[in-house]
């Protein structure tokens, strides 16, 4: 029998112990690393005809909504995912708390008032202040960069800036996200807009953005890519444009949430751990679909397919659904902290975060003998083409065990469209392919069942010091 015992704790809840798990009806014999079996095929012609994957996600979209971390919408998440991992087959499946910032939206618009009265489309940045009750209007000093800012910036008091760089990946154009308002409000500018840190089609991006100490924390917003060269455009063109900003954000206390775990126990050491991961938290601008709704669901659905082809690996699969990547990590820091004592233990931690794009592979943060040994691991996958491997980031959730020196796994996928949906309206449940879905469930749950089924030991990091 499968035990699920959930009790609310302090608005959380906690599992109470379950039963002992028993062995499989069958006993299974392990694929060797580079080859394809019997097992790793049927994984795989499971995970592309089974709809479990597709519903759970249009659920969590749909129906669960928007997940902030420390909101009702993310209690709602925590709800979802104990009955969808249940349902999956996990052997136990608990919440692991941790504090979170909290930060809540609440109204906001912008519109341009000169030379002419025109909506604009906005999106105010996580943790940004508020506007107050009338909000404020100004002209605009419109910018394409850093440098032509601070060539400018004596132009800056009493007005808002709009930063207007344009796009050319998400590393160089986040920075105006984070650090606009700042380096705004130092020359005295009332508001920041930015370009989106992202494209899409008259749509805005979200996403942290960050106070420094020396400067005034005034608001800031993302326009979209449209109404951000309009402005730009009118600026240009001597219109000295105008706009009315109002925000009604409230940066709140810290609060409680929690992360989702669950296991389905391995048959023969299941005290190592393969652990696969995706953040429950999303932001409340669409279905968080992409960021990160799917990678959570194609963990679920890896669980899943193990229990309903009754293929109970040698070591663990544990699933951790993290809570407030978005707001920097938080939860993954708590996870690893709570579970120092058994870090050693966890011998692989693998991350989906990326998006649900058609399957590319895996990128390791390890060094190129582990990348060259987890390579043969993936070749059974080339016939979804998600035999890619090689050294790169990992995630930022299990960031802290792999800093603790666990070998680190990307799951990885074409995403040339990600950043049209990423942190905006756009990312809901209609953005993901249901046949990409299906065949990273596949890639995933194949790789997994090979590492952890593994009669030999898996590679490993060198040990780490505890940062």
């Amino acid at each position: 029998m499968k035990c699920t015992a959930v009790v609310a704790c302090l608005g959380l809840f906690s599992v109470l112990a379950c039963g002992p798990v028993p062995e499989p009806a069958t006993d299974v014999a392990a694929p060797t690393a580079a080859s394809a079996s019997p097992q790793l095929d049927a994984i795989i012609a499971h995970a592309l005809a089974d709809t479990f994957a597709l519903d759970t996600l249009r659920e969590l979209c749909d129906e669960v909504g928007p997940r902030l971390a420390g909101s009702d919408g993310m209690r709602r998440a925590h709800a979802w995912a104990v009955k969808r991992l249940t349902a999956a087959g996990a052997d136990s499946v608990w919440l692991e708390p941790a504090t979170v910032p909290r930060w809540e939206r609440g109204v906001e618009w912008a519109r341009l008032t000169a030379p002419y009265d025109a909506p604009l489309t906005m999106l105010g940045l996580g943790f940004s202040e508020g506007t107050g009750p009338d909000g404020i209007e100004a002209e605009i000093l419109a910018v394409r960069d850093w440098e032509e800012f601070e060539s400018r910036a004596e132009e800056a008091a009493g007005k808002i800036v709009l930063f207007d760089p344009p796009w050319k990946s998400y590393g160089p154009n986040v920075r105006y996200r984070i650090d606009a308002a700042s380096t705004a409000a130092r020359h005295g500018a009332v508001a920041a807009l930015i370009r989106p840190a992202g494209f899409g089609q008259n749509t805005p991006h979200t996403g942290v953005m960050r106070y420094a100490d020396d400067a005034p924390r005034i608001p800031v917003a993302s326009l979209s890519t449209e109404d951000a060269a309009l402005l730009h455009r009118l600026a240009d063109a001597g219109a000295a444009p105008r706009v009315h900003l109002k925000m009604s954000a409230t940066t709140l206390e810290d609060g409680p949430c929690a992360n989702v775990v669950a296991e389905f126990r391995g048959r023969e050491i299941p005290e190592e751990v393969v652990l696969i991961a995706g953040h429950l938290d999303a932001w409340d601008t669409g279905g968080g679909a992409h960021d990160d709704g799917a990678g959570c669901v194609i963990m679920v659905a890896v669980l899943k397919a193990l229990a309903d082809l009754d293929l109970r690996p040698r070591r663990t699969v544990r699933v951790v659904l993290y809570t407030s990547e978005e707001y920097g990590g938080q939860g993954g820091r708590a996870y690893a902290e709570q579970h120092a004592a058994e870090i050693p233990n966890i011998v692989l931690a693998l991350e989906s975060d990326s998006g649900c794009f058609a399957p590319a592979g895996f990128s390791v943060r390890a060094d190129s003998t582990v990348v060259a040994d987890l390579a043969a691991y993936a070749a059974p996958l080339a016939t979804l083409g998600a035999d890619g491997v090689r050294k790169g980031g990992a995630g930022v959730d299990i960031g802290p065990l792999v800093e603790r020196g666990v070998v680190g796994v990307g799951h990885r996928v074409h995403g040339s469209d990600y950043f049209r949906y990423h942190h905006s309206p756009a990312d809901v449940f209609a953005a993901v392919d249901p046949a990409d879905l299906a065949a990273n469930v596949a890639a995933v749950a194949a790789f997994v069942f090979n590492l952890a089924d593994a009669p030999e030991p898996l590679p490993r990091n060198a040990p780490a010091t505890t940062p």
